[in-house]
């Protein structure tokens, strides 16, 4: 079945300059709602929104990016209306998870810049973790694969809903080369967890 998505409401917080309210496009159930230190971008959904029964995948508008600093939803089923905030994210840093605003990084859908060049892309919620697309399909990347912005480098299901591993974001060059894949396919993993070693290419 076609996954049903929605794109969220996006506007400036006026009491935070520089950051961005995420809104509730419709009436539902907010579920999933990612903690603070979670990157989103367009391919990374916001969470579920269950509208008279089916579930819809909340995501951003295409040009909009960010880093989760406040979450107004509770990480469980939550009736919201139109226009309910769901999300405050900082396009500008990273925040550590538990961290503030202050503790910034570098990364997308988890992921970091280290000492040594290299980037590790970490779990963006807990969830089951794929390597491939299908059983039967080829994993989407191993040692050597070298990847670009936007390339799939996996996946993490929750609830049946699979959510896209990205590769790239702001101040990490436009390809790398995966070093390492740290985790088992079909493994439980919990937010954070450290999935994949990449070593940015110039």
């Amino acid at each position: 079945m076609a996954e049903r998505t929605l794109i969220a409401r996006v506007q400036e917080d006026e009491a935070h300059p520089g950051t961005l309210l995420v809104s509730s496009p419709a009436v539902g159930l907010a579920d999933r709602a990612p903690a603070p230190g979670v990157f989103l971008n367009r391919f990374a959904p916001v969470l579920l929104l269950r509208i008279a029964g089916r579930r819809h995948v909340l995501r951003l508008p295409r040009e909009i990016h960010g880093w989760v600093v406040e979450r107004f939803v509770e990480n469980r089923l939550l009736p919201v209306a139109w226009g309910d905030p769901i999300l405050r994210i900082d396009p500008r840093v990273e925040v550590a998870p538990g961290g503030d605003a202050g503790s910034a990084r570098r990364g997308e859908s988890g992921a970091e810049e280290e000492a040594g060049a290299e980037v590790v892309v970490r779990a963006p919620s807990e969830g089951i973790f794929y390597r491939r697309p299908a059983p039967d399909a080829p994993v989407f990347v191993e040692p050597g694969t070298v990847v670009a912005t936007g390339s799939v480098l996996g996946m993490v299901e929750i609830m049946k809903c699979f959510n896209q591993i990205v590769y790239g974001g702001p101040g990490l060059p436009e390809r790398g080369e995966v070093t390492r894949v740290l985790v088992e396919d079909a493994a439980e993993v919990r937010f954070g967890q450290p999935l994949f070693r990449v070593r940015p290419l110039e």
